[in-house]
């Protein structure tokens, strides 16, 4: 399954990228999902789960597609952006938010159906290397690469996920959490932390020294448990 959104504040334009995504479905058997939204807020307010690619107009009243593309990066690292638009002068704005392409308004399915083509290629090869989590809060759902957390740590209601190196706080229940990175090697090993396993530098006596040189604390009470489920899962490559 592949889930586009199109957003757009034109009716006809979402009608004729739509119109093309349902062709390109045809001749290429294509599973697919289409959202549409007609602002760039209403984009940002009901963010689709799981989304894949988000064919995104620039020029909107209100927030305009690269204002909204820059708030989505802050949440959606890698979701595949491709701006359809007459704006070819923003271009190098577009780079910046690491945008896939850009496709030129009126829509020629010729360059629509190369440049889509593209873009599910690339999505197809990211999906066979990574993995994501969902994490819902406050009412929005954030797609996260599994590969980029180090660590999570309970706060009170708030779940805060080390990213890339950097702290970020959600709310949302510890045990969903725990259950949807389990089975890519988090382990606990304190009652407030889960730690992904390829992120581990080294095990001290009382704390783990992580790659991304942060440290995390491991309980005594928990200390035998997180050593074999570490042990069964990586064999003895660093205990």
């Amino acid at each position: 399954m592949l889930h586009i959104a199109v957003c757009d504040d034109e009716r006809p334009v979402r009608e004729s990228i739509v119109k093309a995504l349902a062709r390109y479905d045809k001749e290429n058997s294509i599973d697919m999902k289409i959202t549409e939204f007609a602002s760039a807020d209403s984009l940002l307010t009901s963010y689709p789960q799981n989304v894949d690619l988000i064919l995104l107009d620039i020029y909107m009243p209100g927030m305009d597609g690269m204002d909204a593309a820059r708030a989505i990066r802050e949440f959606d690292p890698d979701v595949c952006i491709i701006f359809i638009t007459t704006m070819y002068q923003r271009a190098i704005e577009g780079y910046k938010v690491r945008a896939f392409g850009f496709i030129r308004k009126p829509v020629s399915y010729e360059e629509f159906s190369h440049e889509l083509g593209d873009a599910i290629r690339n999505i197809e090869r990211a999906r066979e290397k990574e993995h994501y989590i969902t994490v819902k809060s406050s009412g929005r759902s954030y797609r996260i690469p599994v590969s980029r957390i180090s660590f999570c740590e309970v706060r009170g209601h708030y779940v805060s996920l080390c990213v890339d190196g950097e702290v970020k706080e959600y709310r949302c229940p510890i045990r969903e959490l725990e259950e949807q990175l389990g089975e890519y090697g988090f382990f606990r090993c304190h009652a407030s932390y889960l730690v992904a396993a390829d992120a581990i530098q080294e095990i001290r006596q009382a704390d783990i020294l992580l790659k991304d040189g942060n440290i995390v604390p491991i309980s005594q009470r928990r200390r035998k448990a997180f050593l074999n489920s570490l042990s069964e899962y990586l064999g003895d490559h660093i205990l």
